[in-house]
């Protein structure tokens, strides 16, 4: 009898014990093992005032992470390799007061947004006299171009007095140059008459070849704007790469080109 009661009590004790600590089996361990990791998330937009004038040059990085970029001369920007969930981002740029910016993102999706800084209340005249000289020697070649007396020249002035909102609306008037509307946004192309065939100018900014689109810059991020109809307008100090071009679009922003190193 003392055997029988003592097996009955181990049995009653073992599932206790099942009860309270559940078994996990060896596959379940494993799958959750391999539970691949969230797929990062994207980042794209711009970085402008608050008057919507987009910023070249600002810094977008993610707090506590090595991501880290600046934007392009159309204040655009594209980060890629996020990890998802609650973001904190860091904007900042010289005259402007830094901010953060704070997201949910979504693991394996796109987002765009507009990081938009206010300007900083107080500003040294002497910063400002600095700005007006570097602005004259690099509009310096624009202006050698104008001098030369081959393609169209638009000044801050003509956008102004155009009341033009994006880049394509300056150039809707243009001679010679047509905007057509596609899936992907405004596009030039150049005629030149009956039959003649089509062609889509080489866009440049600050002298360097860009793919992008004209929209991808505001009328109010346009200091000045050059358009060459013809190859034999266009200057030869414009780098073409190497490639052959039948026209071409100067863009010159209204912030100056970065500095080269060296």
């Amino acid at each position: 009898m003392w055997s029988a009661s003592r097996s009955a009590v181990a049995r009653s004790s073992l599932a206790i014990i099942a009860a309270l600590f559940p078994l996990v089996s060896p596959a379940s361990a494993q799958d959750s093992a391999r539970t691949p990791p969230a797929t990062p998330s994207r980042v794209f937009g711009h970085v402008t005032d608050s008057l919507g004038t987009r910023l070249v040059g600002a810094e977008v990085s993610v707090l506590q992470t090595d991501l880290r970029l600046v934007t392009d001369d159309s204040g655009a920007f594209d980060m890629r390799g996020i990890p998802p969930g609650v973001t904190v981002f860091s904007v900042r740029r010289l005259g402007y007061e830094a901010a953060t910016f704070t997201a949910t993102l979504k693991a394996g999706k796109a987002h765009r947004v507009t990081f938009v800084l206010t300007e900083l209340a107080q500003s040294l005249a002497g910063v400002k006299v600095e700005e007006k000289v570097v602005a004259s020697s690099w509009l310096a070649l624009f202006e050698k171009h104008r001098s030369g007396n081959r393609g169209t020249f638009i000044t801050r002035q003509d956008i102004e007095r155009r009341q033009a909102r994006s880049a394509s609306d300056i150039l809707r008037t243009v001679a010679g140059v047509s905007v057509a509307n596609t899936r992907l946004g405004p596009q030039l192309m150049m005629t030149r008459g009956a039959g003649a065939r089509r062609c889509f100018p080489q866009l440049y900014v600050h002298t360097t070849p860009y793919s992008g689109m004209i929209d991808d810059f505001a009328a109010d991020d346009v200091e000045a704007i050059e358009v060459y109809n013809g190859i034999s307008e266009v200057p030869p100090d414009l780098n073409t790469m190497g490639r052959p071009i039948c026209a071409a679009v100067v863009i010159w922003t209204r912030e100056p080109p970065p500095r080269k190193k060296g």
